[in-house]
């Protein structure tokens, strides 16, 4: 998997919407790094993506009638042709475009086609796209909607039993406020007295028999009833509990940012260009760097140092050590850099052999200014500030050459009893096959004078005997390496 397919497929690629783009990312995230071998079958496809499987063909027959993918007949991945040929899935070749890639990157990626026999990427085998067709609108555009009547609209509550009661109108809109309950006023009838109707039916402003009242009444039934408090009858109704919960996760602890320290600003202008340009932010892992120089942090063996004496530890460590030669996009430190990048292992104190091209010079500068060798504190880089010559440094630097030099020793004397044991065993080789070839001459030559058997054996066996006497089997003389091992233990 490579991203260079995975960026494109997501930002560039002509798509006709999101759902064709869902597709596509989730078919190139399987593929080779220059768009070959896509091969995902489209019930993966539809599972990945969250789109129906006919939809998922449908979509990439689609993108092969644009141009976008085209169905791939040579370098197929041995793993596709591991599957049964019942059940291998399209196999697709993304159509990135080639002035899509920079030069760098159109570059690198044709060197690693030509190491596996494949043509390298041109616009003619991969020519620019055409942009994607309209995405098709709705036929209803435009349209206004219509409004559904909700249920039981304009119609209010109706007490039971079919006689005239209260009515309570349902508003217009839910800005509205909610009216009053109205009593529908009954015409008065010959027997009945003014006063005696006035008892059991409600004005249009006061209070109401029955308890009712209006929502803009003063004084409401809970006066009549003999309750505290004025309004409708449901201000007595008990309030419910707080439905708020509370995560279980604790709190989240905000801290402020470090400040920079005394000096940070001056240091921070030598850096150089090649690790970051003047007036961008630095890498974290830099910053912190600086910071403990300047403030010390003796419980991680780091001494307080000057502005100053950063700059020039900094200047010392990256110049001393090539590293803007080594951080260049054209430097190659092994055989498998490339202008992208480089896979191989880092060159260390335990990998001698290892690539020196330096990544990433953020935090290469980072762990280059920490690193404090000597356990003196006042020492740099074998010097201790303000007098001369570390006396720590130097015996360390005797010790390692003493060290080496015992290594070099040993290394010859090694390569010495190599050479010696060579030369024995190629002359213990040569008896070897002489004595073979002057047994098997002599086998030969009695079985043409009749002799077989143990007859044949015995006078083998005696001829052989007296060979060996006159040829004696060359005997192993004592290595250098031996010889003073025996010496050290005498």
């Amino acid at each position: 998997m490579s991203l260079y397919p995975i960026i494109w497929a997501a930002e560039h690629a002509p798509m006709v919407d999101a759902e064709e783009r869902a597709i596509l990312m989730a078919l190139v995230m399987k593929g080779d790094f220059d768009g070959l071998n896509c091969f995902r079958s489209y019930k993966t496809l539809a599972k990945v993506a969250r789109v129906d499987e006919k939809t998922a063909g449908r979509r990439c027959r689609a993108m092969e009638s644009r141009g976008v993918l085209k169905r791939q007949e040579k370098h197929c991945s041995p793993v596709w042709e591991a599957i049964p040929e019942k059940q291998r899935p399209v196999i697709w070749e993304v159509m990135i475009p080639a002035e899509w890639w920079s030069a760098a990157q159109l570059a690198d990626i044709n060197e690693q086609r030509a190491n596996l026999g494949r043509v390298p990427i041109t616009p003619e085998n991969r020519p620019a796209l055409a942009d994607a067709p309209p995405k098709k609108e709705r036929s209803d555009k435009g349209t206004k909607r219509p409004k559904k009547k909700a249920a039981g609209e304009g119609e209010g509550t109706t007490s039971p039993g079919g006689d005239p009661g209260t009515t309570s109108p349902h508003p217009q809109d839910y800005k509205s406020p909610p009216p009053g309950l109205q009593v529908p006023q009954p015409s008065e009838s010959p027997s009945e007295s003014p006063s005696e109707n006035n008892h059991a039916v409600a004005d249009a402003v006061g209070n109401g028999a029955g308890g009712f009242a209006r929502a803009t009444s003063g004084a409401g039934a809970a006066g009549e009833t003999g309750e505290a408090g004025s309004g409708s009858a449901a201000s007595g109704t008990p309030k419910l509990p707080s439905q708020t919960k509370r995560s279980p996760r604790p709190a989240t602890t905000k801290t402020r940012p470090r400040q920079e320290s005394a000096g940070f600003q001056m240091v921070r202008n030598a850096i150089p260009v090649a690790v970051a340009r003047p007036g961008t932010r630095l890498y974290v892992g830099l910053q912190r760097a600086i910071n403990d120089l300047l403030d010390g942090n003796l419980a991680a063996g780091i001494p307080r140092r000057s502005p100053e004496q950063v700059i020039a530890r900094i200047n010392r460590r990256w110049y001393g050590e090539d590293a803007d030669v080594r951080a260049a996009a054209d430097y190659r430190g092994c055989d498998r850099c490339t202008a992208s990048g480089c896979s191989s292992a880092r060159r260390s104190a335990d990998d001698a052999d290892g690539c020196d091209r330096i990544k990433n010079p953020s935090s290469w500068l980072a762990a280059a200014i920490i690193a404090q060798d000597c356990p003196d504190p006042g020492c740099e880089d074998g010097l201790i500030i303000g007098g001369g010559a570390c006396p720590t440094c130097r015996k360390r630097r005797e010790e390692h050459q003493e060290a080496a030099r015992v290594a070099a020793e040993t290394r010859t004397r090694w390569e010495a009893d190599a050479e010696t044991y060579g030369s024995q065993r190629a002359a213990l080789d040569t008896w070897t096959a002489a004595e073979k070839a002057e047994e098997r001459r002599l086998r030969q030559t009695l079985a043409e004078t009749g002799l077989y058997g143990a007859l044949l054996d015995h006078h083998v066996q005696r001829h052989m005997t007296g060979w060996r006497d006159r040829n004696p089997q060359p005997a192993p003389r004592a290595a250098q390496g031996g010889r003073h091992r025996q010496e050290a233990s005498a």
